[in-house]
């Protein structure tokens, strides 16, 4: 009743909300069955509400429930084991996306509504619907893994990782990047000409078809690489035109890039003005997705006003002292031109060396690490690529950080070390240029 008085009272929402159920019994995903009776086993009922996505083809997933609590105050996730985790590191998947010349990413459509549970299991996922207010309520049951309940993504995922194991004989290079190079649903990898793409991407395809699975949403920072894809297919169909778009981004596991300009782009809605309180403040900071630390300069300062704001003490919804508020507003109205910053997305072309230079730092607030890829070509040509960095605040609790002429006895035990007594030439022994206790710390 509650969920069709908020239907209700918006038209729009409902019709979509009708839409997504009808579809999902249109593809045998749910079924309508019986009430159940106490005397022929368990079940269980699973609420389900909508949630409004920034998505091209879904802008309305039906979110279901199963966290909610029974007439026992036990929920059907409370009595399951969710798994391992089988996903994908996403700072390890979008280090790999930097590195190949041309890249393609892809989503598998409806991924968990295509691997199906037993009946004896569907028990556990029922659910009340209608999509009029007029007529029963209705019993349905979900068919597949379902969204919202704790297994479903160790489930998906195993499933994955199955099918990528099956088809390793037949389709080697495909069964690699779908073990490797796919995060949930999304498909993020590469390859090093088109020819390879090309091959990887009709690998893959045959490798989801052969377990019910449609690789579709397409895109890539090669014209060439989609031309041979059926526009139902792409991203956007705009991408036909790829030598004509002006600005058409999309999200790579969170992170905007442009295909076009094959880099990395930042955009920070802007939050309407109000009451400036911890609460708003941390949710605007947590607008700023940033996982391979191109913005650790701003993410840092953001981070070090989150403390002085649980040092201040102040409640979630009160307002926060004057120094804070004033700081933060400066902040904030900088954000905005975080939409000028671009990232390449590659990270090296032909090179004849390549070399890995780390850098730290640290100060009384805080302390950060950042790497940079430079490579020489033979030609001598010169190239440097920031990889990552990674930032964080320093403790509350100070610490004595000790003077390098206390460090003598760590020194000489450094140079005593087996493997520190030469460098990777062999030539000379290691030479130590900070304390090793402060290296210790970062």
């Amino acid at each position: 009743m509650s969920l069709e008085r908020k239907l209700n009272s918006n038209p729009k929402f409902k019709r979509a909300y009708v839409e997504f159920m009808d579809d999902y019994e249109a593809r045998g995903h749910l079924e309508e069955v019986e009430p159940p009776s106490t005397s022929k086993g368990h079940f269980y009922y699973i609420p389900h509400h909508g949630i409004l996505r920034d998505s091209v083809t879904t802008p309305l997933r039906v979110v279901f429930d199963a966290s909610a609590k029974d007439a026992n105050e036990v929920s059907l996730n409370a009595t399951l084991l969710a798994g391992p985790k089988f996903q994908t590191n996403i700072f390890d998947l979008l280090t790999r996306f930097r590195w190949h010349a041309v890249v393609f990413t892809g989503d598998v459509k409806q991924m968990y509504r295509q691997i199906l549970v037993s009946d004896e299991d569907a028990e556990f996922q029922r659910i009340l619907w209608r999509p009029s207010a007029v007529g029963p309520v209705r019993d349905y049951r979900l068919k597949t893994v379902t969204y919202g309940v704790s297994a479903a993504p160790f489930q998906a995922l195993r499933t994955m990782a199955q099918l990528a194991s099956d088809s390793a004989a037949a389709y080697p290079s495909g069964s690699t990047v779908l073990a490797r190079d796919i995060y949930v649903d999304d498909v993020v990898t590469g390859a090093d000409s088109v020819e390879q793409a090309r091959l990887l991407q009709v690998n893959l395809t045959k490798i989801l078809s052969s377990g019910g699975f449609h690789l579709r949403k397409w895109t890539s920072n090669i014209s060439e690489f989609l031309e041979s894809l059926p526009s139902s297919d792409l991203y956007s169909e705009d991408l036909k035109h790829f030598e004509e778009m002006t600005d058409i981004s999309l999200k790579i596991l969170g992170l905007l890039w442009q295909p076009q300009s094959d880099s990395f782009r930042f955009r920070v809605a802007a939050a309407p003005n109000g009451r400036c309180t911890k609460r708003t403040i941390l949710s605007e900071i947590a607008r700023i997705f940033d996982p391979l630390g191109f913005l650790s300069p701003v993410t840092f300062l953001a981070k070090y006003l989150m403390q002085l704001l649980w040092v201040s003490g102040v409640s979630w919804d009160g307002d926060v002292p004057e120094s804070i508020r004033l700081e933060w507003q400066e902040f904030k109205t900088q954000l905005s031109s975080l939409s000028a910053v671009a990232v390449p997305r590659r990270l090296v072309g032909k090179f004849d060396e390549l070399h890995l230079h780390g850098f730290c730092d640290a100060s009384e607030r805080g302390f950060c690490a950042v790497i940079y890829c430079r490579t020489v070509t033979e030609e001598g040509d010169v190239d440097v690529q920031l990889v990552c960095a990674k930032s964080k605040v320093a403790p509350l609790r100070k610490f004595w950080s000790p003077r390098v002429s206390s460090m003598r006895p760590f020194k000489a035990a450094w140079k005593a070390w087996p493997w520190s007594q030469t460098t990777a030439t062999g030539s000379r022994p290691v030479s130590m240029t900070a304390p090793i206790g402060n290296a210790n710390r970062f």
